[in-house]
């Protein structure tokens, strides 16, 4: 029976505990076997056991989770190219509201944001084509404006996983759009400074104060006291280590910590200068590693379930050149699907000198 290990703040009830824990006296805390419950994973914490083994049979999606490649939705190359063709009428919008706005002092016109967003969203039909066509267009997009809609979009995809009001909805696609306007104002020609790239703005240093300058831009403005909140906290983390404020979850508006995640994934999913492509499920597994101090634990936890499943029947590279197509996500160990390679089935839950090092389609 296989098993792997797992750190006690992921132990979820069903998971069946595989060796004997020991306490530091050398006494037996909890007996193979055992079933987790609340009172196991406190009596692990109590003790400051920080990782077990589990059964990963347990832990496993059942055959009928598993669906068929009928039930997966698909979408045609004409809609991909009427997806595509919003995306870029939606980023010249964009692009002329921030910079009137920025340099002329001209008022947003967000009825027409909010529009082109849905046209966007209308265009793909479903979560799991917009998802999968955002994934697509990676390989050409940059750029602020780019950048805004891709952070909005997912930001509202997962304030839809997070049930979410259509009110809320609306609001956490208007954050998204605005929350990097203070970047313009790091130049006197309203355009990004030469040299930017925005893995060294989610950094903070010398492009920190674009979050300061882009809620001044607002502080006066007649819009919505949450959307301001965000634009000003979207880079701080429920740890204390983000900036500008470096204020800790309590003072982070819901907003904010969808902006965070989805600001941190569409980043880390670019290519820069100088920075080479990354597999959506090693980006994956670094939120899984490093985010949970940082991001709101329930929101990271929902987008990273709803993402890996959206990636259910995609052809995947492994790090041994080996292709095959993901069948199956472990819902305990979310980044290290069953992969399909002819007749055969890897685990990658079970095999952990192997990766998914690309997706293909």
């Amino acid at each position: 029976m296989a098993c792997f290990r797992i750190h006690t703040d992921r132990l979820r009830r069903g998971m069946i505990i595989k060796n004997d824990v020991y306490s530091r006296t050398g006494a037996v805390l909890i007996p193979v076997n055992t079933p987790v419950t609340k009172d196991v994973v406190s009596l692990l914490t109590r003790h400051f056991i920080d990782y077990v083994m589990v059964d990963y049979q347990a832990t496993a999606s059942s055959p009928a989770d598993i669906p068929s490649p009928e039930s997966v939705p698909q979408f045609k190359q004409q809609q991909v190219k009427e997806f595509k063709g919003s995306f870029r009428i939606a980023e010249t919008a964009l692009s002329e509201n921030l910079v009137d706005f920025v340099t002329k002092d001209k008022d947003l016109d967000i009825p027409l944001l909010l529009n082109m967003l849905n046209d966007i969203v209308g265009k793909s039909e479903n979560e799991v084509n917009l998802c999968n066509m955002l994934f697509k267009m990676k390989s050409t997009a940059e750029g602020l404006y780019t950048h805004s809609i891709n952070v909005a979009l997912w930001a509202q995809v997962l304030a839809k996983w997070m049930d979410f009001e259509q009110e809320d909805i609306e609001l956490v696609g208007i954050a998204g759009l605005l929350h990097d306007i203070g970047l313009l104002k790091l130049t006197n020609a309203a355009e990004l400074p030469a040299g930017f790239t925005f893995h060294e703005e989610l950094g903070g240093l010398k492009y920190g104060k674009h979050t300061i300058l882009g809620y001044n831009l607002f502080k006066n403005k007649n819009i919505d006291v949450r959307v301001k909140q965000a634009i000003l906290t979207h880079h701080e983390r429920q740890d204390g280590s983000g900036f500008p404020l470096k204020v800790s979850l309590k003072n982070i508006n819901l907003i904010s910590r969808v902006l965070a995640i989805a600001d941190t994934y569409d980043t880390l999913t670019m290519t820069e200068r100088g920075i080479k492509p990354k597999s959506p499920f090693w980006i994956l597994k670094h939120l899984e590693d490093t985010g949970y101090q940082k991001y709101d634990s329930d929101m990271l936890m929902t987008f990273i379930s709803h993402l890996t499943n959206n990636f259910i029947r995609h052809t995947v590279r492994l790090s041994n050149d080996s292709i095959g197509q993901i069948v199956m996500i472990n819902k305990f160990n979310l980044t290290r699907p069953l992969v399909q390679i002819g007749n055969s089935f890897i685990d990658l839950a079970v095999r952990k000198d192997l990766v998914i090092k690309e997706i293909l389609d």
